[in-house]
């Protein structure tokens, strides 16, 4: 999981109100329920030594919600009067929490919310395309419809030099057309920064599609079965399942890569809290590896900067950087691998696991580049 997304809560200064609730509305009474348990957890933040106007902006955020449909799960994040984060989860907590402190309480949402990602959907045939981008909340939402030049695109039965002649017209305005549509889904691939091309339509179309690509796009594209004469729920539902297969494949090679790291001396894979902390603060870690069961009750301290976090106060002072709390340490882990550009992987909590290399302390990551001896 790309954790860029983090950056804007992990940069910000402490302390943050963290709110998990279960906002389910599938009973009569759900509206009461639901203002029972905030009422709970309000008051927790408030004994924990919530500000008012933090627990003003969340009761806030809370009473102007619609109603969820059916089992649901809220996560709230809040600091300085102001709510950072507001996000609903498919299923409700397994348990309900809140938390004041130095960082804001982010393991449960990773491990609950479908991994962002963000698509972009080409929907193509001899005349142009459809250009839409699915973001990591809502879509797929049209941005472009691209209509090729070329109006000559339909082939002539028949024989005879004449009728050669148009195929090849024909053929050619196809390729323009292609080319102007490839352009275009380039152009979209780059500024969104998107980790899926879906590309639908016709088999030919398509094909000529890829084949028209920029390196980046062609390297993302995932062609589909779906035309334009679907409904827009079915195209949804592709991109969907289209995303989804891409997240799969790219964890599975994560883990790939960490079992076979974990197996050879060359220092690309590190467990343990210790040897972890000490690649993040080298900046080293690519992908952070964390069992979200086996960390939560772990604290470490932190300091001002994401990637100097320690087991112990005087290992900080002893970097040159002054300690700013103790925290729990999927935490700290998570901001410091968010601000040096790492990548996260959750496992455990029945997710394909690490098969003959289990994780001490829960803690695991694959490197950039090994460390050095005694980092």
């Amino acid at each position: 999981m790309d954790l860029r997304f983090l950056r804007e809560l992990t940069d910000k200064p402490g302390p943050f109100a963290t709110v998990y609730l279960d906002a389910s509305h599938d009973t009569d009474d759900a509206a009461r329920a639901l203002a029972l348990r905030w009422a709970e957890a309000r008051a927790s933040l408030a004994e924990q030594g919530a500000d008012a106007a933090t627990l003003d902006a969340l009761a806030a955020a809370v009473d102007a919600a619609p109603p969820a449909v059916g089992r649901a799960g809220r996560v709230l994040v809040a600091r300085g009067g102001e709510v950072v984060l507001d996000r609903t989860l498919p299923e409700p907590p397994q348990r309900p929490t809140c938390r004041w402190g130095p960082l804001p309480d982010l393991l449960p949402v990773l491990v609950e919310q479908p991994e962002p990602v963000t698509a972009v959907v080409v929907r193509v045939d001899e005349t142009g395309g459809e250009v839409f981008v699915a973001g990591p909340d809502a879509g797929p939402d049209r941005v472009e419809d691209v209509q090729g030049s070329e109006y000559l695109v339909h082939k002539v039965r028949g024989g005879g030099w004449s009728h050669l002649a148009m195929q090849e017209r024909v053929e050619e305005s196809w390729r323009r057309n292609t080319a102007e549509v490839a352009e275009r889904v380039d152009r979209h691939v780059s500024a969104t920064g998107a980790s899926v091309l879906v590309v639908a339509g016709e088999p030919r179309s398509r094909s000529r599609l890829v084949d028209a690509l920029g390196e980046r796009s062609a390297s993302i594209a995932v062609q589909v079965d779906h035309s334009g004469g679907a409904t827009g729920d079915d195209l949804a539902a592709a991109v969907a399942e289209a995303v989804q297969d891409v997240v799969t494949a790219h964890r599975r090679a994560l883990l790939e890569r960490y079992e076979q790291a974990a197996g050879r001396p060359d220092g690309l894979a590190v467990q343990g809290i210790r040897d972890v902390l000490a690649a993040l603060r080298a900046e080293a870690v690519d992908t952070l590896l964390l069992d979200a069961g086996a960390t939560r009750d772990t604290t470490v301290w932190i300091s001002d900067a994401p990637a100097q976090v320690a087991e112990a106060a005087e290992d900080l002072r002893a970097t040159g950087s002054e300690p700013t709390g103790e925290v729990a340490v999927d935490a700290a882990l998570l901001r410091a691998a968010a601000g040096t550009g790492a990548g996260f992987v959750a496992i455990g909590g029945g997710r394909t696991g690490l098969v003959g290399h289990p994780l001490e302390d829960g803690v695991g990551a694959l490197l950039r580049y090994p460390l050095p001896t005694g980092a």
